[in-house]
């Protein structure tokens, strides 16, 4: 296992880290702590509101209870807070806005995780303006309270998770609140609108966690077009080559992902055991290949800044993001997930009317019509492949 400093915070993590997200129940919890700890990977990312059921019975709990005999030195535990306005949820740690709800939240995840610090705690999800105001603005905010936690030995380090594929605002955010020393982000090589972002972290001594390496599970199975950009990998698969393109990142310190089956955190943790993931030649070769796949058409980055924008109500960036797995890598589960959309209520491209809204709110202009016509004709081809 490869390890990688945070920043400048001095703490080191495993390159692969350790999604508590996705457990089927308490004995998975235990068997896929326990199976990390022993291959290398001491970076927890922990979340109350995971599988919450109650008080004792969520991923807080059932990490706490996994490690109480771990040293606390073999791992570095990071849980986390949702800030919002609203109606807050203080046991599962969600919709907080005030000092006292916040300081709750950090007494709860360390009672239930069972330790006496927490090496970072992060404002989850804060994705949007509002969520940055609910967080940190006031006296009476949570980062008040996160500030009191560390100042009294309780946190080591702040930091925040989002899914805002807004760069500059991310980066507004690390200019406004200084303290801020570890970010989470949504970031894989088809969704790379946050890159701007993740090197400003870098070169400002803030360390970066990548989520969603592999695009929610899409990004598997083969591509003959990535096989062919990058031969001597020797026909490795989607997920292999996701994780090699992030962790030969320089920016990157850690991939999390949410592991529930012993196969699959074995296989992402070859990749992290490698000194060179993914040298500079290969990532750019890697890249320069995106351009040759797409014919020299740009490529839909993930920004969303086309979300909500249809008249038809189509997640647009959602259909761009399948239409580049399957027409354009030729990966077998973008050209499944294209395969559902006939017919389907939510995403189906025959309800595009051409009216062009979604390509004035692109900063990059994407022929997005055209686009829809091509996934109309692949998803009744793929459809009916599927059926025969």
């Amino acid at each position: 296992m490869q390890y990688r400093q945070i920043g400048d915070t001095g703490i080191k993590v495993s390159a692969l880290g350790h999604g508590t997200m996705r457990y089927k129940d308490k004995d998975n919890a235990a068997e896929m702590i326990h199976h990390g700890l022993q291959l290398g990977i001491n970076y927890f990312d922990i979340g109350a509101a995971y599988s919450f059921k109650a008080f004792d019975e969520n991923a807080e709990a059932w990490v706490g209870a996994a490690i109480a005999d771990v040293p606390r030195e073999d791992m570095v535990l990071s849980s986390k807070a949702q800030p919002r306005h609203g109606d807050p949820r203080v046991e599962a740690s969600l919709g907080i806005s005030t000092r006292d709800q916040m300081w709750q939240c950090i007494e709860n995840a360390l009672k239930r995780i069972g330790v006496e610090y927490l090496d970072f705690y992060q404002l989850w999800d804060m994705s949007a303006d509002d969520h940055f105001d609910a967080a940190c603005m006031g006296d009476d905010s949570p980062l008040a309270a996160l500030r009191q936690a560390k100042d009294q030995g309780l946190i080591k380090h702040l930091g925040f998770t989002t899914h805002n594929p807004d760069a500059d605002a991310v980066i507004q955010w690390l200019k406004d609140v200084p303290d801020f020393k570890f970010i989470t982000v949504y970031y894989n090589f088809t969704d790379t609108a946050p890159e701007k972002a993740i090197n400003y972290a870098y070169e400002n001594g803030v360390g970066t966690c990548i989520m969603g390496p592999l695009r929610g599970g899409l990004l598997t199975g083969t591509s003959p077009a990535f096989n062919q950009a990058l031969p001597e990998l020797g026909d490795a698969p989607v997920q292999e080559i996701a994780i090699r393109f992030l962790l030969g990142t320089p920016a990157v310190t850690t991939v999390i992902s949410g592991m529930n089956e012993i196969a699959h955190m074995d296989q992402n943790a070859s990749v992290a055991d490698l000194e060179d993931p993914m040298t500079p030649q290969q990532r750019q070769r890697f890249i320069d290949a995106f351009r040759q796949f797409s014919h020299g058409e740009p490529l839909c980055t993930g920004c969303r800044y086309c979300q909500g924008a249809c008249p038809q109500g189509l997640p647009v960036w959602q259909m761009m993001g399948f239409y580049q797995l399957a027409e354009v890598f030729q990966v077998e589960s973008g050209r499944r997930a294209v395969g559902r959309m006939h017919d389907s209520e939510r995403m189906d491209p025959k309800k595009c009317t051409a009216c062009g809204i979604c390509v004035e709110k692109c900063p990059q202009k994407l022929p997005i019509p055209e686009r829809m016509e091509r996934l109309v004709e692949l998803a009744q081809e793929l459809h009916d492949q599927a059926e025969g």
